[in-house]
């Protein structure tokens, strides 16, 4: 996953990135470009750790009234995205990766994880997110063949006050930009908790170009309580590297993989040494000839 968003922990900070559109900006020559300029320039700040409120109140695909706590259940990790169901080049990125990875994993969107999606423009009406969730799941359909998981990826509009105080306590930055008609904001997913903390962020768009990352992040999330032994293994051995954007061997583990890998080869060598002995002894019942040939 490329890091395309925002200032990682060990990423200069000065470093500054276009979000919205895949173009380079140009060279400002009046104030009105200068300023559409400074306003495609986004910042994303990383609250790891921090706490999303629960009580934060939305609008779902149904037109119903949800708070964000509806969807932390204690068990499974959640993938939070913000953006807007109308956004003419970024957002569908997003949608498009997060559709990719889903499909690539071995998690099980739905029993293992869910996905929420927070329209950041607040004049977005329940019908938009409705047609979102309906492609959606016809994609999920035929590229993954995961039917049903598109009841686990949930579609909120909400007002301007809520959408602000969610963005605000991930860290996601975003702006109008009057002249170009549409927000900027970056391209970033957050993994939550099961009780809503703040675990890792994920930037860029193609998730699943690193599944291991996502799927890694969702296991961590969790606490154990998804992913199969050997994730919870790997977890063991494998440290995230913010400044990477991914999950790297730290000397601790590569010495930890070393030691399991030698248990490994033990039990394998003693393994085959005891069931030699056992075959042995097997034969020697079988053949009392044999064995009293051997005694004499």
């Amino acid at each position: 996953m490329a890091l395309i968003s925002g200032v990682m922990p060990g990423v200069n900070p000065g470093a500054q990135v276009v979000y919205g559109q895949a173009y380079a900006p140009q060279e400002s020559t009046t104030p009105a470009d200068a300023e559409s300029s400074q306003l495609k320039r986004v910042d994303m700040d990383y609250h790891l750790g921090a706490q999303v409120s629960g009580d934060l109140v939305f609008t779902d695909s149904d037109s119903q009234r949800v708070k964000l706590s509806d969807y932390f259940d204690g068990e499974r990790p959640v993938v939070l995205q913000l953006g807007y169901y109308q956004c003419p080049m970024l957002c569908g990125l997003v949608f498009q990766g997060l559709r990719e990875v889903v499909g690539e994993t071995n998690l099980d969107l739905g029993d293992d994880y869910q996905i929420i999606t927070v329209s950041i423009d607040p004049a977005e009406q329940p019908s938009l997110a409705k047609m979102k969730k309906e492609t959606i799941a016809k994609d999920l359909k035929s590229g993954s063949g995961k039917v049903g998981a598109e009841d686990n990826w949930h579609f909120l509009i909400g007002e301007a006050h809520m959408i602000e105080q969610l963005a605000d306590e991930v860290g996601f930055g975003f702006k109008w930009v009057r002249e170009q008609q549409q927000f900027a904001h970056p391209a970033v997913i957050m993994i939550l908790s099961p009780d809503g903390t703040i675990t890792r962020y994920l930037s860029g768009v193609k998730y699943a170009d690193d599944e291991q990352t996502f799927r890694l992040s969702l296991v961590e999330a969790s606490e154990g309580k998804v992913g199969s032994l050997v994730d919870q293994f790997l977890l063991t051995c494998l440290h995230y590297d913010p400044s990477l954007g991914t999950y790297s061997a730290t000397a601790m583990g590569i010495m930890r993989l070393g030691g399991a890998l030698t248990v490994f080869v033990m039990l394998i060598v003693v393994g085959g040494f005891l069931w030699r002995e056992h075959r042995r002894r097997l034969a020697n019942e079988t053949d009392p000839a044999a064995h009293g040939a051997a005694q004499g």
